[in-house]
């Protein structure tokens, strides 16, 4: 609510939204909302984009253009570099085992 004293001596001003004219009075408090409003904004956005990394074919709220896929490459490439690491480990304790159980594979005699 943008408000314009029209004459500061007697009182009077006008709300430049509704093009009112009226009297000050005393017994109010006129409050300016417009930066509570811009906060309201800003926390609208990113409640948004919050919502939105939840869906891997939105983009991140400061990212470049095109790169709307980009949750769904992480999610590509963090399944793949944990499964092969996991495969890994499960490798290497399946070698382990084969050779603590045949030794004579490698000509170990025991």
């Amino acid at each position: 609510m943008d408000i314009v004293k029209v004459c500061p001596e007697i009182g009077v001003i006008m709300d430049v939204d509704s093009g009112l004219i009226a009297e000050t009075r005393e017994d109010i408090v006129l409050v300016d909302l417009n930066p509570l409003r811009e906060e309201i904004d800003k926390l609208e956005n990113l409640a948004k984009a919050y919502e939105n990394s939840l869906d891997p074919r939105h983009a991140p709220l400061k990212s470049y253009p095109g790169r709307e896929g980009v949750y769904d490459i992480g999610g590509i490439f963090q399944g793949v570099f944990f499964g092969f690491w996991i495969t890994m480990a499960i490798a290497i304790l399946a070698i382990i085992l084969i050779i603590s159980i045949y030794p004579k594979l490698l000509g170990i005699n025991l």
